[in-house]
């Protein structure tokens, strides 16, 4: 058999039934295996495993199956038994040892499930491979590469279908929008086990069109088991990049001066959105609770051409960021994936104007910069957000930003907290029209990205509670004209590959009770989500692959 079965008597079982994100299990206790995770795990090496282990996992009486690729889900979808059901015996069905990528210059790979399919790609890359075995990968058989996202431990499986994005993003778009095929197993219609199919952007049936647009932004996990990507083409590896991180102390920074950098960070990539040459200028601002660290801006750039042969819009967007306040920010010398340095330690160079940037920049390849700026940090229990930003700082969200990063912390628990925007736009939102007919993003008008976070090892309720009321405030706060939602005239809602149980409650509390509309929140679009709702129902009609945040079944 094509799989090893990984019973609770095994001594790995505690371990795989957790993933990234050690919230998940819940009740899981360190070396011991927890009652509400799986009960089954499946290591599937082909997609013949895939099919046996199901067969035998949706056999058992009340029996759920979830895939896992690289294991960074933010809820606990794949890892915990639907809440309510006592009796679900749950298997994770772990595609991690399909990690293999495939290349021919001429173009003529097939489908690996159906051979008969007429397509054929340049490319197929499996669902269990990590961001940073595709990168490697891709570059040295053709130097080509997939814009996504720096945490090198992300699997292909789910990043990819559920719009992946990075630093590349603003010049190439979405993983998404390269996608030319994919290879699913979808339940058969007893639902007692999987069939396999292909789906191509080139399909003329319309059930397989709506199947092959899911897999282009819907989420991972809802449809079917995705085993294998296919790509016609993929851009250009860049040669180089810039990469400069700038900190601004909070020693230094006042309200007023943090609120100008952020109206100036906004302004300069909606004013650029229509530029092309701007597009390879890439940012990450991260703003660290007091007890974490200071506010550092990274900045990757590449020119039009994968170069850095022009440098013009680097110099113009460090110009504006530094003309935006009257605090000057210093050179970050601490790696940028490591927590900074507490207020009032000033040890990097001063960054005053466009020649010294030039001098503290580093001129990287961009292999070695891909595989330096890894973001995954430690397995630990986390808690993340997410907003798509179309518009301006509004009074209440800045007021909201500023409080929440000084949100009173007599514990010092918040050591690891942050919120982080990321730049957004330039290609995403000019995608071709044939990309956005069988896209499932909706959110294509947006400049910049959300992501608040928060991280900590103590797994106590305390410091449970306390993490939860620290991300949700900057909600409360910042959207109480919208009950918490960030979806109205400024922000276009959420992002479904960083799921959020928060918006499935009124007043994203869960005190409150259901909202039962907030698969709108994620899918504001509405011909989109019709459309998805439509194609769980023509190809999971059972329902088979459910979590609390997957497609609703209509009804």
């Amino acid at each position: 058999m094509a799989f090893d079965h990984i019973a609770p008597t095994d001594r790995r079982h505690s371990t795989l039934q957790k993933g990234f994100n050690l919230r998940w299990p819940l009740g899981n206790v360190q070396g011991e295996s927890s009652s509400a995770g799986a009960r089954h795990i499946y290591i599937c090496y082909d997609w013949q495993g895939i099919v046996d282990a199901a067969a035998l996992a949706l056999a058992i009486p009340n029996g759920r199956i979830t895939v896992r690729s690289g294991g960074h889900c933010y809820e606990g979808f794949v890892s915990n038994r639907m809440p309510g059901d006592s009796g679900e015996v749950l298997s994770i069905l772990d595609v991690g040892p399909m990690n293999t990528l495939a290349y021919q210059a001429d173009g003529e790979i097939a489908s690996e499930l159906v051979p008969d399919a007429p397509y054929r790609y340049g490319f197929r890359m499996a669902a269990g491979c990590q961001n940073w075995d595709g990168y490697s990968a891709l570059y040295k058989a053709a130097g080509k590469t997939l814009p996504g996202g720096s945490c090198y431990s992300v699997g292909a499986g789910g990043h990819i279908c559920g719009g992946g994005y990075g630093l590349l993003s603003r010049t190439h778009g979405l993983t998404c929008d390269w996608l030319s095929g994919v290879d699913l197993l979808v339940p058969n219609t007893e639902g007692t086990g999987l069939v396999p199919v292909h789906v191509s952007r080139e399909s003329t049936e319309p059930d397989e069109l709506d199947l092959f647009a899911a897999c282009c932004g819907a989420g991972g996990g809802q449809f079917g088991i995705i085993t294998n990507y296919y790509f016609k083409n993929l851009p250009e590896a860049p040669k180089e990049v810039y990469w400069l991180v700038l900190e601004w102390d909070w020693a230094d920074l006042t309200q007023t001066a943090l609120e100008n950098l952020l109206i100036a960070y906004q302004s300069w990539f909606a004013n650029n959105q229509l530029d092309p040459d701007t597009w390879g200028l890439a940012t990450k601002l991260e703003m660290r609770h007091e007890h974490t660290g200071n506010v550092t801006l990274g900045i990757h750039y590449v020119d039009k051409n994968g170069l850095l042969e022009d440098l013009a819009p680097f110099d113009n967007f460090v110009s504006a960021m530094l003309n935006a306040t009257h605090v000057t920010p210093r050179e970050s010398i601490v790696p940028f994936y490591i927590i900074h340095q507490p207020r009032g330690q000033r040890t990097g160079r001063v960054i005053d104007s466009s020649v010294l940037a030039h001098q503290a920049a580093r001129r990287m390849d961009w292999l070695a910069f891909t595989q330096s700026i890894n973001g995954s940090g430690d397995n630990q229990r986390g808690r993340y957000k997410s907003a798509y930003q179309k518009g301006e700082f509004r009074r209440p969200v800045l007021d909201a930003i500023w409080a929440t990063l000084h949100h009173p912390d007599p514990q010092n628990r918040l050591t690891q907290s942050l919120i982080q925007i990321q730049s957004f736009g330039g290609r995403i939102n000019s995608a071709d029209d044939a990309v956005l007919a069988q896209s499932s993003v909706a959110q294509r008008t947006s400049y910049l990205k959300w992501q608040p976070q928060c991280y900590w090892r103590d797994d106590s309720a305390e410091s449970d509670q306390a993490h939860a009321e620290w991300i949700r405030t900057l909600y409360f706060d910042a959207f109480a004209d919208a009950d918490a939602v960030p979806l109205n005239d400024q922000f276009e809602g959420c992002y479904i590959n960083y799921p959020d149980l928060d918006m499935t409650y009124s007043g994203g509390d869960p005190a409150n009770g259901p909202n039962d509309a907030w698969y709108s929140i994620f899918f504001p679009d509405p011909r989109i989500e019709s459309r998805l709702r439509r194609t769980k129902q023509r190809w999971d009609p059972l329902n088979i692959f459910r979590n609390q945040m997957s497609v609703p079944i209509t009804s």
